[in-house]
């Protein structure tokens, strides 16, 4: 796991200073060696953050034999044993025991069809010296970043926007992404808060020719296509159960010590049940604790781990040790936070840092396997009929919070609307209460996926928005993962991200994909139910934080709820439009019901001042 930078400029001579530059931005993603790599007018750097062969050795960049190929390498290829004896039998000499190698010489051998054939994550630039042509790639789901941008005086990319902000770009708020950014939560596709920097997006390759002046771009995995075209699978149960195993055990293959990160949920229960059934030691779990908290879950991710021998270790964070992490993870993270558990995810992988380098993870489960309480809504046609009754009730009659939110998203009364917003905790009545009359509600690139989804789910709205999930929801998912655990320089592994899991799982049949219980049937009815009744029936709970208290009563938090109409971030596009005093008043009068819609407000608020102001 690593860092990866580079330009390539318009008949500039490239400079090393500036790449040093670059580098030293993203040092956490690799604080364990540097490499830099310099040919004309093109430059690529590196950060190493050593999993695989610790020696010298394996520092990148990485340079071919014959001396024309250079590779640059952010990520891990699980499978890559499995490629030596067919590259040794082909003439290919190792001097390294790292993956880094086999990606190198399987792309000089097969170049980029050899992509559908690894298993991992990863986000590179290869180098062809004989071509004068650069090559960038993203995995799959997207776990590994990858941002550039590019004007009239060349190109740079960086596995974060900090790292391209470095080399002398320019960094300003493109706004007319602000609306997405606050309805969503997440500016989708390869578009970001950022004017002029893009994210190559998952499953794409780009490559570029000329001094960086063609750029071409194509999507070299479409799940919605290889799900189609996925082997019949005769035993989905026992499938499901063998693939995801393998899928943990390919994830512990380490030169350096692993931990789990483990809520007590089923999706983290697993990959810790499979690591101990499968016979692995040293093993560790990583809990975030919220003593006295109606969603702390700490009591039993402790007791399942005490059960299986494996060393917990919970840590709660409080005060102002929060809020400093809560403002070092939007440094982190370039982009605002917008699930408002990065604070948390860093400190814990703060402390888990100094037992381990490598963290497994259950995300990815719920969106891949269908766990969200709100993918129930879309779970058949008499159901969603009974909750569009809800447009006929005055809210003043619904007692519980969540029957509120519920009758505010079904008053969108479209069922393609309501797919679109699943994850969204702001909506129509909400923009309006807050005197927004227009909005770009429909952003083209998640109205595409969509689409895609409706083509191969044409009778089932609750796979069509799994599907969606997939590639909008999770991408931020992904985001998050990436930059709190690289923050703190730990790599973090999926193994619900497996490429055979996502894709096996979007081909079987629609029995197995239903929101009866927890959901999740494949894994609830496979090795789920050799897990301890008290996580099987345990409620479905998923990581957060009671910020309506948290913003009311620090008095950091506080005082800068109190002097947000000062921003100059509300003069900006679709924000001018909001009365940030009116709001703010509002949210104070009453905290709890109006938090939704606030903590996008007050985080995006708090880094525009950390990221601009400051």
């Amino acid at each position: 796991m690593c860092g990866i930078v580079g330009f390539w400029q318009n008949h500039q001579v490239a400079s090393p200073e500036r790449l040093k530059s670059m580098n030293d931005a993203i040092f956490h993603r690799g604080p364990d060696a540097e490499g830099t790599y310099i040919e004309e007018t093109l430059a690529l750097g590196h950060r190493r953050l050593s999993i695989l062969d610790l020696s010298e050795h394996a520092n990148q960049p990485f340079h071919s034999p014959c001396g024309n190929y250079i590779l640059v390498y952010n990520g891990e290829i699980f499978n890559f044993q499995e490629f030596y004896p067919e590259l040794k039998s082909k003439g290919y000499q190792f001097k390294t025991t790292s993956d880094t190698e086999v990606l190198l010489f399987l792309l000089m051998e097969y170049g980029f069809d050899v992509l559908s054939r690894l298993n991992g994550f990863f986000a590179f630039a290869f180098w062809d010296k004989t071509k004068k042509q650069l090559s960038l790639v993203r995995d799959r789901f997207g776990v590994k970043p990858l941002f550039y941008h590019q004007n009239d005086l060349g190109f740079s990319f960086a596995s974060e926007p900090k790292g391209i902000f470095a080399g002398g770009i320019g960094k300003e708020i493109d706004p007319s992404y602000l609306d997405e950014l606050f309805i969503y939560r997440f500016v989708s596709g390869e578009n970001t808060i950022f004017k002029g920097v893009k994210r190559l997006l998952p499953g794409h390759l780009m490559t570029l020719s000329q001094d960086s002046r063609v750029v071409q771009t194509k999507r070299w995995f479409h799940l919605g296509e290889e799900a189609k075209n996925f082997k019949d699978i005769k035993n989905p149960i026992e499938w499901f159960e063998e693939t995801f195993f393998d899928s943990v055990k390919l994830r512990m293959i380490s030169d350096v010590p692993v931990g789990t990160l483990l809520s007590g949920g089923l999706d983290s229960s697993g990959i810790v049940y499979s690591q101990a059934t499968q016979g692995f030691t040293g093993l560790s779990s990583w809990n975030v604790k919220f003593k006295g908290y109606e969603h702390d879950e700490s009591s039993i991710a402790e007791r399942f781990s005490n059960e299986l021998g494996v060393e917990y270790n919970g840590h709660e964070f409080l005060g102002q040790r929060q809020v400093e992490l809560t403002k070092q993870a939007i440094r982190i993270n370039d982009e605002p936070l917008m699930h408002f558990t990065d604070n948390v995810l860093l400190g814990l992988s703060l402390e888990a840092k100094k037992k381990v380098t490598v963290l497994l993870t259950g995300e990815g489960a719920d969106e891949v396997l269908g766990g969200y309480v709100r993918y129930k809504v879309h779970d058949g046609e008499f159901r969603y009929s009974m909750l569009s009754l809800l447009n006929l009730i005055p809210e003043k009659y619904l007692s519980q919070d969540r029957l509120k939110k519920l009758k505010r998203y079904m008053s969108l009364r479209n069922p393609d609307a309501q797919m679109l917003m699943n994850a969204n905790e702001v909506y129509l009545s909400d923009l309006k209460k807050l005197g927004i009359l227009s909005s770009n509600l429909l952003p083209e690139y998640r109205i595409n996926i969509l689409e895609e989804a409706k083509s191969l789910f044409p009778k089932n709205r609750y796979r069509q928005l799994l599907y969606l999930e997939q590639h909008t929801h999770l991408h931020s998912l992904n985001d998050k993962n990436d930059r709190t655990t690289m923050g703190a320089s730990i790599e973090c592994r999926e193994p619900y991200l497996d490429y055979r899991l996502v894709v096996g799982a979007a081909s079987v049949h629609d029995k197995y994909f239903n929101s009866k219980g927890k959901g999740k049937l494949l894994a609830m009815d496979s090795f789920g139910k050799k897990l301890p009744d008290y996580i099987r029936n345990h409620r479905k709970i998923g990581l957060s934080m009671p910020w309506d208290r948290y913003i009311m009563e620090n008095p950091e938090l506080r005082q800068h709820l109190e002097s947000m109409h000062k921003s100059e971030l509300f003069e900006m596009g679709f924000l001018s439009h909001i009365d940030i005093k009116k709001a703010v008043e509002n949210f104070k009068n009453n905290p709890k019901s109006n938090l939704g819609w606030m903590k996008q407000l007050f985080f995006t608020s708090l880094w525009y001042e950390i990221s601009f102001q400051k």
